[in-house]
């Protein structure tokens, strides 16, 4: 894919400047939006770091995790980073508000993840922190911006995802950047865009679609790529330290699986099928049954977009959406991933055409990952996965129709 080819398109097709949602509505909510995160993250430092109000933690808290893990490893080995009593201790020095509760922030990722945090744990907490977030932004907004026809930058790097993520100080921004500059690339230089989704399975449950999807495309450079990276980064975590974090990651894993069944993790935050059908009903096993169901309704979908042809932005749309329906362990932070589904889906309307009541969807899971962290607390029902879907499923119309036109026009 040629640099940003998009932006040589108009930014509004025939006959849809007469919509309310035009585009300078569309700068407009993006500016108010910039504003609103500029004060809120503004008043909250303010509050953290320089009145020092009691139990009110600076922005990006889950950040403590990583460079935790990391001081850990760099001490005592990687397999101490999986001890939540050694890790707890690391992270009370770095942010001694954590002794408020009585939990832990564990260190839940494969020990081929510690291999690119190690250096943060060389740097002061402040300083590792920064660089963290500020990287993960431009990380993000770069392959968001190659994707976006240039009157709708704004826009893309006002997505509330971003807020969400940096807010929590949490590693989306990285792993959505890395797939959305894949799926840039994919097309004109496989290697590096299946290198760059090899990067993805240091969060194993957020890669599980892609390789599917290169598989049906028969992409096998960019596969082959996917499979060599992920082997790589296997081995060099092996090599580097042994199998004994690799035992304590799948203990945690299992840990974290029983918390997520026993209603322990923030349900209300999590966009899960899983998570929404539990909140409701309590039962285990629906929430599996229902789970699966969506999953594999959202495989499928990969399938059927990516074994034929059709326009290459419905089908990263399609396997943006899917890859946040398949798992069950899933936070709002992670929709990062939506706001890639978002631009693509957004590209293809503003070339071909809007469906109606298209646009008024695109708002609304625009505005979807705010709803963990102002309503996800307070309410049993969880809106979230079924904004998932609704995306999910306008793709998949979009490439119906699309093949539908093409049949009809041969």
């Amino acid at each position: 894919m040629a640099a940003a080819p998009i932006g040589a398109r108009p930014a509004l097709v025939a006959g849809s400047a007469g919509h309310w949602l035009n585009l300078g509505r569309v700068h407009l909510y993006a500016r108010v939006a910039l504003l609103c995160y500029a004060l809120y993250f503004g008043i909250w430092t303010v509050r953290a770091s320089v009145l020092g109000v009691p139990g009110v933690f600076a922005p990006g808290g889950d950040f403590v995790v990583f460079w935790s893990a990391a001081k850990v490893t760099l001490s005592g080995g990687a397999a101490a980073a999986y001890d939540y009593a050694t890790l707890r201790q690391v992270e009370l020095v770095a942010v001694p508000e954590l002794a408020i509760g009585d939990g832990v922030l564990p260190w839940l990722y494969p020990p081929t993840f510690l291999l690119f945090v190690l250096v943060l744990g060389l740097l002061p907490y402040g300083l590792a922190t920064f660089l963290f977030l500020a990287g993960g932004a431009l990380c993000y907004a770069y392959p968001l911006c190659r994707t976006l026809p240039r009157q709708a930058w704004l826009a893309g790097v006002a997505f509330p995802g971003i807020a969400v993520v940096l807010a929590t100080g949490q590693n989306a921004l990285w792993l959505a950047g890395c797939a959305g500059l894949a799926l840039v690339c994919l097309r004109t230089r496989p290697v590096l865009a299946g290198v760059l989704l090899g990067l993805l399975t240091v969060k194993p449950h957020l890669a599980l679609v892609f390789p599917l999807a290169l598989l049906c495309a028969r992409n096998w450079r960019a596969l082959g790529a996917l499979v060599a990276t992920a082997l790589a980064l296997a081995l060099m975590a092996l090599l580097a330290f042994g199998a004994a974090p690799y035992l304590a990651f799948l203990h945690n894993a299992a840990a974290a699986r029983a918390e997520l069944e026993g209603g322990a993790a923030l349900l209300g935050r999590m966009p899960s099928i899983f998570a929404a059908v539990k909140l409701l009903s309590g039962s285990v096993a629906w929430s599996y049954a229902l789970h699966i169901a969506g999953a594999l309704a959202a495989v499928a979908a990969v399938a059927y977009a990516w074994a034929r042809p059709c326009s290459f932005a419905l089908r990263a749309a399609v396997l943006c959406c899917a890859a946040l329906l398949v798992p069950p362990y899933l936070y709002d932070y992670d929709l990062a991933f939506l706001g890639l589904a978002l631009a693509w889906l957004g590209v293809h309307g503003n070339r071909d055409g809007w469906l109606r009541g298209e646009r008024e969807l695109l708002l609304g899971l625009w505005l979807l990952p705010l709803w963990g962290m102002t309503l996800g607390g307070w309410t049993a029902v969880q809106p979230m996965p079924l904004g998932l879907m609704l995306g999910l499923a306008l793709a998949v119309w979009r490439v119906r129709q699309e093949r539908t036109k093409a049949s009809c026009d041969a």
